[in-house]
């Protein structure tokens, strides 16, 4: 039986702003917190793709993410060793 584990990483919407090509408002949050990726160009579709390869390099497999408060959050499993 494989054996898993896991890690959960939380990544602030206002980080994805600080390299000059990427724009602060990518993403979008309503007052309740719910926040999702207002811009699709492709700019900004690579700020979330540059993340998930990032931990998919280390071996981890992205189980979930969400928004939740400014920050996305995701859920990552790889079997253990």
């Amino acid at each position: 039986m494989k054996i898993w584990e896991y890690q959960i990483t939380r990544y602030n919407l206002k980080d994805f702003a600080h390299e000059e090509k990427r724009d602060p408002t990518a993403f979008y949050c309503d007052q309740r917190g719910q926040c999702f990726l207002h811009d699709t160009s492709r700019e900004a579709a690579d700020m979330v793709l540059d993340v998930l390869n990032e931990e998919g390099k280390k071996g981890w497999e992205l189980v979930q993410f969400g928004y939740h408060q400014n920050d996305m959050m995701c859920l990552w499993k790889r079997a253990a060793e």
